[in-house]
């Protein structure tokens, strides 16, 4: 009986001293909108473009050679020959070459975008510290909004609604666009130099 009394008094006196303590001041930022409105991720999107576009016309390049390649085979040597043969080892290389670009360049472009989001996801996250320190908050949570459109398939909207983590807040709580506005503020893209977004295109080893 002493002990439950014991224990009781020292949850009366817990209970006592929380009124006491301050509460928290929490906020919070739309992500996906912050990321949309930030001038780098548009600035990366247009160069992805352009390197995916480059990459293409490379890669259309180096099939078109290769077409004209078998066309020749077929059309102008006869099978059997030495010359045959060595156009056909010939094709073979050009053939390794053309899937190695495919596979090593669209691999080194998915890292190159998987590296430039998580370096604009640490800005975001910079930002977010440098607003909230200023306003005293210290606690700030990621909220979105389900988009107006309904989705096309209800597990589709399930999972919308399961990946809401904050159901309510009041707009004066909201630190998006002071986020953005940060952002934009801090990022200056070096004059006439535009941000690498993968390393220098490789060329496939040639044959010796």
């Amino acid at each position: 009986m002493k002990r439950i009394i014991a224990l009781l008094t020292l949850f009366s006196a817990v209970i006592s001293v929380r009124p006491a303590l301050a509460s928290p001041k929490i906020a919070v930022v739309n992500v996906a909108t912050v990321s949309e409105r930030y001038q780098r991720t548009t600035d990366l999107e247009a160069q992805f473009d352009a390197l995916r576009r480059r990459l293409g016309q490379e890669r259309d390049a180096m099939k078109d050679k290769l077409d004209r390649a078998n066309r020749s085979l077929q059309e102008e040597l006869k099978p059997g020959t030495e010359e045959y043969r060595q156009r056909k080892r010939d094709i073979a290389i050009m053939e390794a070459e053309l899937q190695w670009f495919i596979d090593n360049e669209g691999q080194k472009v998915e890292k190159g975008l998987a590296e430039s989001l998580r370096n604009i996801f640490d800005d975001i996250q910079a930002a977010v510290r440098e607003v909230a320190d200023e306003q005293g908050i210290e606690i700030v949570l990621a909220a979105d909004r389900l988009p107006g459109e309904s989705p096309d398939s209800p597990a589709q909207a399930r999972q919308m609604i399961l990946l809401q983590k904050v159901l309510y807040w009041k707009p004066e709580v909201d630190l998006t666009q002071p986020v953005i506005d940060r952002l934009n503020q801090n990022y200056k893209p070096a004059a006439g130099a535009a941000e690498n977004p993968i390393r220098p295109v490789e060329t496939a080893p040639k044959k010796p």
